[in-house]
């Protein structure tokens, strides 16, 4: 009889475990970790007594920051022509108020006048031409003087084109005047005493005043132009 007791209870609890694990529906609960906080206490009256930061008064102490300046190249004082470009010559010329009022792309240079008023018949000398960056050397083939002492001196050039062309000027003890043919163009110089110009003719208006220097007359025909460029005589090699 106890047996059959002790069967029958153990079948319930059989029954009623085996009906929890196949019945039951509850989701385990999620176990949350604790959050650890620190309060840390304020010191209210400390707090109350900190100012705002003032902004900065930059007059008081201003940053000075220099600009850098590019300085220009020195021009040289030594002359490789009888004339060079210069930085002085319009500023003299102006005050002067010998400036021609219909000068077009024209270049301010200074003559060495030393050079010139040496110079003799059968001598050489270079003149440049700033706005092509070029420089000729020219022949001596004739010179004359004046009574007053002014200078007239003619030459020849051989261009690249191996054309002959002709320059000619007048060195005054103040003043000179000239003009110089080159492949380029026919151009015009004056100056007041060492400081003067030079401009292409073609960039000069027709109202455009010149000092013309005294030629030797051609022996040619009135007609041609002395300034033209020439042809070089080739040897006869008959």
């Amino acid at each position: 009889m106890k047996r059959a007791i002790l069967i029958i209870v153990a079948l319930g609890l059989s029954a009623f475990t085996i009906y929890k694990l196949l019945f039951n529906t509850e989701k385990p609960q999620q176990v949350t970790a604790p959050v650890a906080v620190d309060i840390v206490p304020v010191d209210s009256q400390f707090a109350a007594n900190k100012k705002a930061p003032q902004p900065i008064d930059m007059s008081k102490d201003p940053v000075n920051v220099k600009p850098k300046t590019i300085e220009a190249p020195a021009q040289s004082n030594q002359f490789e022509a009888i004339n060079k470009v210069s930085a002085k010559a319009k500023e003299v010329l102006t005050n002067a108020n010998v400036l021609p009022s219909d000068l077009n792309n024209e270049a301010y240079i200074e003559f060495d006048l030393n050079t010139l008023h040496a110079l003799e018949a059968g001598d050489s000398f270079d003149i440049s031409i700033p706005q092509t960056v070029e420089t000729y050397s020219a022949e001596i083939t004739s010179l004359s003087e004046a009574s007053n002492g002014d200078k007239s001196i003619f030459g020849q050039v051989i261009g690249a084109d191996g054309q002959l062309h002709t320059t000619v000027m007048t060195v005054g003890n103040d003043a000179i005047y000239g003009q110089f043919t080159a492949p380029s163009g026919n151009y015009v110089f004056e100056s007041k005493g060492k400081y003067g110009w030079i401009a292409a003719k073609r960039d000069l208006y027709q109202n455009h005043i010149e000092h013309h220097v005294d030629a030797p007359t051609p022996k040619t025909d009135k007609t041609i132009d002395m300034f033209a460029p020439k042809k070089t005589e080739q040897p006869n090699t008959q």
